[in-house]
């Protein structure tokens, strides 16, 4: 099956953020999303509630370390089975493209974000992801292809890789 999956860096979306948040399992209701943010001050104190509970800064991996990252996400993918077809990887977040079996695709990115984490602990030391990840599963050629177009336009701001 294909997949376009995503994940973020600790501390890069919280609830009540300004941009748009959604709470677990959309238990709440909450008025706009990334594209319309609600206004300004709307979630300021749930927002700030949760920065205070952070263990560290939220995490942004400098530039230098995006290819790194990258690279590293790609072979362990490819270690588990699993065919990338593209991958970006940004300061606050990662989108893939990749095609592999239904089963165990959570337990899979896990690993894949461990070792990637390990790989720059030297520079970001401690929890360098935010918990769980979001698989979209892709509905069918069109789709897969809106998938891929989407991860190729982060470039330059992200680094990004697709298959040929």
């Amino acid at each position: 099956m294909r997949y376009h999956v995503t994940w973020g860096t600790y501390g890069s979306w919280l609830p009540g953020d300004p941009r748009g948040f959604r709470t677990r399992r959309h238990r709440q209701h909450v008025e706009g999303d990334y594209r319309n943010p609600p206004a300004a001050g709307t979630y300021a104190g749930l927002y700030a509630h949760a920065r205070r509970s952070l263990s560290k800064p939220p995490v942004t991996i400098a530039p230098d370390l995006l290819e790194v990252i990258g690279r590293r996400c790609l072979d362990q993918f490819a270690k588990e089975g699993a065919q990338v077809c593209g991958i970006s990887v940004a300061g606050r977040h990662v989108h893939v493209a990749v095609e592999c079996r239904p089963d165990g695709l959570k337990q899979m990115v896990g690993r894949v974000k461990k070792v990637s984490s390990h790989c720059v602990r030297a520079r970001i030391p401690g929890r360098l992801w935010q918990e769980g990840c979001r698989p979209v599963a892709v509905r069918d050629g069109r789709h897969w292809q809106n998938v891929l177009a989407y991860i190729a336009g982060h470039a330059p701001k992200a680094w990004v890789w697709l298959a040929e």
